[in-house]
């Protein structure tokens, strides 16, 4: 069990000013935990089903190398904590029709002062400062736009890499016409992750964005008060069924595809995350693929790097890497990866670094 001395959960941190990397618990050399999770695929509705009524959320904002500073919003964790005592305390014996019950084994990392569970709880919770680096990279790279594109997120927990995405993409004028639909697919290791922080997320930016203006405008009802498109200030989110409504008629008007897959990535199908996306003429692999602060553990490596050439397959489509140079207590770090990707004939190409402090890097792999 690990702990990261770290994370920008809170809304006023400097993400620049980091702690330790990575420190081992008491308990730090005990193998990985309970039995591994197989690839499983939530569907949209499943995971809009097992929304509260009310989600509470709070700003992110943190600065860009462009000049302009994005403000985000996130769910609290406090509120994903008190979704999972409800639903505990529940009759174990009720039919749940709306919701799909959350493991109890959910609060315990919840509760848990550890940010890493081996094989049990991936950190998927918060946000981690490498999120951030990817995102901004993406806005300075000169990236195409991501419309048209398949896009897969591994290890996404917040998402904000692909939030970012969406934002771009909802900051346009809708069309459901003559463009190629947008796939993002969305993979976590843990289940509770998608269904208590990663679609909470994108349902709550995607209010603060401008594709929600016409849901907006028509709200008439004086029983339920909807806050104000206001990211930079906490609120609460009232999820009605004309809200989620709403935001399905918005993924068809922005010609987007959400997919949620969860499980290890050694179980990982491929076939079937890209089942949907086939267009004409191209194959089915993945325009882009996008990860942070994944490669914290030596023992996941190998099955991270081998989905990712997978993915991509043998085409100069960006696979982007985000991570701290060197995660203590576990082994992991930049160079291993290194190591690992060029021990499978890949090329590592460092497209952004920062060396001060606490090291990181954002890596772009090539496969032959």
């Amino acid at each position: 069990m690990f702990k990261f001395n770290f994370d920008v959960e809170g809304t006023d941190m400097d993400p620049t000013i980091l702690g330790p990397l990575l420190e081992p618990s008491s308990n730090s050399s005990s193998s990985a935990a309970g039995t591994m999770q197989t690839f499983r695929e939530l569907t949209l509705n499943e995971l809009l089903d097992a929304l509260p009524d009310m989600i509470s959320y709070s700003p992110l904002s943190f600065p860009l190398s462009s000049g302009r500073d994005l403000t985000l919003v996130r769910r609290d964790l406090f509120d994903a904590r008190f979704q999972l005592i409800s639903e505990a305390e529940e009759d174990p014996d009720e039919e749940t029709s709306k919701r799909e019950k959350i493991s109890e084994s959910s609060l315990k990392f919840v509760d848990s002062p550890s940010d890493l569970v081996p094989g049990v709880y991936e950190g998927g919770l918060k946000t981690w400062e490498c999120a951030l680096d990817l995102v901004d990279y993406l806005e300075n790279s000169g990236a195409r736009s991501p419309t048209g594109k398949v896009i897969l997120e591994l290890g996404c927990g917040t998402a904000i890499p692909s939030i970012y995405l969406l934002e771009r993409l909802f900051a346009q004028p809708p069309t459901n016409t003559g463009l190629p639909m947008t796939h993002i697919h969305l993979q976590d290791y843990n289940d509770a992750v998608l269904q208590l922080v990663t679609l909470p997320n994108i349902l709550l930016n995607w209010y603060m964005s401008p594709a929600s203006i016409s849901f907006r405008q028509s709200i008439t009802s004086s029983e339920v008060s909807f806050p104000p498109v206001d990211s930079t200030a906490p609120g609460e989110l009232p999820i009605t069924s004309e809200l989620v409504a709403a935001f399905q008629d918005s993924l068809l008007a922005f010609n987007i595809s959400l997919r949620f897959f969860t499980g290890s990535w050694e179980t990982f199908d491929l076939q079937q995350s890209l089942s949907l996306t086939k267009e004409a003429n191209r194959d089915r692999t993945y325009d882009m693929v996008l990860t942070s602060e994944t490669i914290y553990r030596v023992e996941s490596l190998s099955a991270l790097i081998e989905l990712m050439r997978k993915s991509v397959g043998q085409h100069e489509y960006q696979c982007l890497v985000a991570a701290k140079i060197l995660y203590f207590g576990v082994g992991g770090g930049v160079s291993e990866f290194v190591a690992r990707v060029e021990g499978q004939s890949g090329r590592v190409e460092t497209v952004w670094e920062k060396s001060a402090g606490v090291g990181r890097k954002i890596m772009q792999v090539h496969w032959p």
